[in-house]
């Protein structure tokens, strides 16, 4: 299992990989990975990242992307996490009522990671559902994956905001 300081340490390598391999690009890949055995859900920018959800036990639930620089209609995605006995749960808050309810529940913030939108800006864009456990998050995209997670008793709360599409090489 992946410990909460691994994962810190990542994100913050994450952030400075980013800022020089993406400072030019428009978007940056992300991929949303799924532990099922954890039933939990993350959000990843960095390959290397990527690669160690995936060396654990992760699946990649739906590639997209990001923003890298703030836009008309846009608001930064952040990631904040709470450890508990079986794993941890993040949440991606859009907005600072979201931001401070995380702070206020114990959760703390691993960074922002780029920009995505609270409504559908335009048709190519994916949305992002957000569903709940008793204090728990799931994000999802891949409707078998919904479909999973209500299964396992997780209730869909909506959608929480948008991504854009898959880069294309």
């Amino acid at each position: 299992m992946i410990t909460f300081r691994t994962f810190r340490m990542a994100f913050a390598t994450a952030f400075i990989f980013l800022g020089v391999i993406f400072a030019h690009a428009q978007t940056v890949q992300t991929w949303l990975m799924l532990s099922e055995s954890s039933q939990e859900t993350c959000f990843a920018t960095d390959p290397a990242e990527h690669a160690r959800f995936a060396a654990s036990g992760w699946r990649t639930n739906a590639i997209g992307a990001l923003l890298v620089q703030p836009q008309a209609n846009t608001v930064g995605l952040q990631r904040w996490v709470k450890g508990f006995d079986k794993g941890n749960d993040r949440i991606f808050a859009v907005s600072d009522a979201q931001a401070a309810a995380a702070k206020k529940a114990g959760y703390t913030l691993e960074g922002v990671m780029g920009q995505v939108a609270t409504t559908q800006l335009s048709p190519k864009m994916v949305p992002v559902y957000h569903f709940v456990r008793g204090w728990r998050n799931l994000w999802l995209i891949d409707t078998a994956d919904q479909v999973w997670a209500e299964n396992n008793d997780w209730k869909l709360k909506g959608t929480a905001f948008w991504i854009w599409p898959k880069p294309t090489s």
